[in-house]
């Protein structure tokens, strides 16, 4: 069971600048979730920028593994051959001492209903990964992204 829900917990978190519309923000962000799971509502934190613009961060949290690993499953299908290629090569900078997995989504793309990595203005994805106590968790995912793509 472990195997097939790797993901225990996941975190989006996206900015909005004073020059951005909320609403697409909030599309961009549940255009990444499959059909059947329910967009949570998000946690709204206002920010001062470096010039003293106005931000706003949203979250987005899932708790359960279910939703969770199929949200994160869905955002790694959605990618295209060279950003999958590129996160299986990245993985052993991408999860932390503490099994957790970072990757960024181009926010832009992501309104457009279109999945690919990016670094400026992303939304940034946080998922807590369930790794047995002496397991690898690059392994893991390495052979947990395999299979996805396998099954594509």
């Amino acid at each position: 069971m472990a195997k097939q829900r790797p993901v225990q917990h996941l975190e989006i978190n996206a900015l909005v600048h004073a020059t951005e519309d909320t609403e697409r923000v909030e599309k961009a962000v549940s255009n990444l979730f499959p059909e059947g799971i329910e967009v949570p509502p998000y946690e709204a934190v206002k920010l001062e920028g470096v010039f003293g613009d106005s931000l706003s961060m949203l979250k987005w949290t899932l708790k359960n593994r279910r939703p969770a690993t199929e949200t994160f499953n869905n955002m790694l299908r959605g990618l295209n051959s060279l950003d999958l290629q590129q996160v299986l090569e990245t993985l052993s900078a991408r999860i932390d001492e503490n099994k957790n997995m970072y990757m960024r989504l181009d926010k832009q793309k992501a309104a457009l209903g279109v999945t690919r990595l990016g670094n400026r203005d992303s939304i940034r994805i946080k998922a807590r990964l369930l790794v047995l106590h002496k397991a690898d968790p690059v392994k893991r995912m390495q052979d947990h992204i395999q299979e996805l793509t396998q099954d594509a």
